[in-house]
């Protein structure tokens, strides 16, 4: 398959994903970001916010820290989790990044697949990936804490099917 990104029905390079992204529009009032204002967009430290559905088919919605690596969103969470239950029965999400800074909009949305992935070494490393990012070190107490506390998580690996972008 193609290594291109969709940018509004144009082929953009996308070398990292052995897929075709595509991205789409999401508001008519803004533009679409390109894939280097995406990947920049989501190495930054914004909430994820991961929506699936319950076993009685109500939407939940959960705000996450996320690491974005080669068009995949890893998160983490306790393997007993109602989040990783409901998500290994269905791994159907939506994830919604976004942010407004001086009145001017931009984020990322789109559908994706969660998989569940059994691997405390993994999320290990995510949850030092993750309090450095938005904590600034892996050395603080609250780090230590969320570190040592991960011995006993999962991983969530969301891959994105689209992304729909907007931007001021």
């Amino acid at each position: 398959m193609d290594k291109n990104a969709i940018l509004n029905d144009k082929v953009m390079p996308f070398p990292l994903l052995d897929i075709v992204m595509r991205i789409i529009k999401a508001d008519p009032w803004w533009r679409s970001m390109n894939m280097d204002e995406v990947n920049e967009f989501l190495r930054r430290p914004l909430l994820l916010r991961l929506a699936f559905m319950d076993r009685d088919l109500y939407p939940i919605v959960h705000p996450l820290w996320f690491i974005y690596k080669e068009g995949i969103f890893y998160l983490e969470t306790h393997k007993a989790s109602k989040k990783a239950r409901l998500l290994r029965d269905d791994g159907r999400v939506y994830f919604l990044v976004d942010e407004v800074v001086d009145g001017k909009p931009r984020g990322v949305r789109g559908k994706g697949n969660a998989l569940i992935i059994d691997d405390a070494e993994l999320a290990r490393e995510i949850m030092v990936e993750q309090v450095i990012k938005y904590l600034g070190s892996a050395d603080k107490q609250l780090s230590r804490r969320l570190i040592d506390s991960s011995k006993d998580n999962v991983v969530v690996k969301v891959e994105p099917l689209a992304f729909a972008t907007w931007i001021a």
